[in-house]
């Protein structure tokens, strides 16, 4: 969604402006409450549903959109990406990373992955970083998407079939870093179509869908360190 590089918006000034959707009242005022109880937040508008917030928002520009996965529909983070601006980072709460309702993250939107039960101190730090350009994903939710990829121990290769270049670990590295396709370039001095090949060509070898994958995959094969 995002044409800023994501370590660019570490540079902005005032409150960071949090916007919430939230079916439970309960979790709901207890996000509200935690925003107005830092300085660092400014609580732009919250609603029970992405149709509800995008009209209290009434295009006013968010930073953070914080939003609790319980009992949404399959399309429901398709229309809250809607109400993004383009530089807002998003901070989702699931019991369930890998269900139909959480998007595939192959951008460069910085986004946080909690469980629904992660303390207000983490969610707090998860919009601070997220706000900052980067990407969080809590302990938990990377112990259970590991598990839920993981095939049996004997269709495990020792290394994939066939072996990522210098070049290509390089920027399987900086995935596993957070960073988007704008920043690796940057960093290498390559192109972004260069990255962009360059990652069709990891997927292909690792044998990967997208990038959370890549990362994943990389762990287990000892390519990358996290």
């Amino acid at each position: 969604m995002s044409d800023e590089p994501p370590l660019a918006r570490i540079a902005r000034t005032g409150p960071i402006r949090v916007a919430v959707i939230a079916q439970s009242e309960e979790v709901r005022a207890d996000i509200e409450a935690l925003v107005a109880s830092r300085e660092v937040f400014h609580l732009a508008a919250s609603a029970d549903d992405a149709a509800t917030l995008a009209g209290r928002l009434d295009g006013a520009t968010i930073d953070v959109l914080v939003i609790d996965m319980e009992g949404e529909p399959a399309d429901f983070s398709t229309a809250a990406f809607g109400i993004g601006t383009a530089a807002c980072a998003f901070v989702f709460l699931t019991d369930e990373p890998e269900g139909d309702a959480t998007p595939n993250f192959e951008s460069d939107d910085a986004v946080a992955l909690l469980s629904r039960n992660a303390p207000l101190a983490d969610i707090a730090a998860a919009i601070e970083a997220t706000a900052a350009g980067l990407c969080v994903l809590s302990r938990e939710m990377l112990a259970r998407l590991i598990d839920a990829r993981k095939p049996q121990r004997h269709d495990v290769p020792a290394m994939p079939p066939e072996a990522l270049s210098a070049r290509e670990t390089e920027v399987l590295a900086m995935l596993a870093e957070g960073l988007g396709n704008k920043e690796i370039a940057r960093l290498l001095d390559i192109s972004e179509n260069t990255v962009k090949f360059h990652l069709s060509s990891i997927f292909g070898k690792l044998g990967a869908n997208n990038r959370t994958e890549a990362v994943m995959l990389g762990m287990r094969y000892g390519l990358v360190m996290v």
